[in-house]
């Protein structure tokens, strides 16, 4: 899973964003695709740099785009180049209201109702990563 998917993915409880990441296991790629960069952002991501955790817009009351101040901290050539260099193989989804947590399995993001989840692959992933899950206190 590219780090830019926290841009967009919402929880699927309570529709909550931006959704926080910890990430256990990834991989480099050595030349990563750098998709052309957003008109108003200036940067790959529309809406939030998962890997600065800054929000690049802002709601308006009509449909113009407002990008915040902080979304000038975030370098198009250096920062998400670096972003998207990495693949994240495993680790955690976690929701910041309802505490949800969706793990990331071989770089797919489970993102899941409770009760659609597959609880064999859930035991498996729960028992490889136990400790790193443990530090997390969720």
């Amino acid at each position: 899973m590219k780090l830019r998917l926290l841009d967009v993915l919402v929880c699927p409880n309570n529709k909550e964003w931006p959704l926080k990441v910890h990430i256990f296991e990834e991989r480099e790629i050595e030349k990563p695709f750098l998709p052309q960069e957003d008109k108003n952002t200036k940067v790959v991501c529309t809406l939030y740099c998962p890997k600065k955790q800054i929000k690049l817009t802002k709601d308006s009351d009509n449909e113009e785009v407002i990008v915040t101040k902080d979304a000038s901290k975030i370098k198009y050539e250096t920062d998400c180049k670096e972003c998207l260099s990495s693949e994240i193989v495993a680790g955690l989804i976690v929701c910041p209201g309802c505490k949800a947590f969706y793990p990331i399995i071989d770089e797919i993001p489970m993102m899941l109702h409770k009760e659609l989840r597959n609880e064999d692959i859930e035991r498996q992933f729960t028992e490889k990563w136990a400790e790193k899950i443990k530090e997390l206190k969720i």
